[in-house]
């Protein structure tokens, strides 16, 4: 259960920093997926470390 955890966190990771990078005109969603990105940095990081 806690590798399926740390592997949807990967998957959202990946999927939120190229949304970040990709999209240049929309600052919004920008700012939106930088937070999705940085929280799922956090959730995984803390899985590895309590989990």
């Amino acid at each position: 259960m806690i590798l399926a955890f740390q592997i949807i966190g990967l998957i959202i990771i990946v999927v939120s920093f190229l949304g970040l990078v990709g999209e240049k005109e929309d600052k919004k969603l920008q700012e939106n997926m930088a937070f999705v990105c940085a929280i799922s940095m956090a959730l995984f990081f803390a899985s590895l470390v309590w989990l």
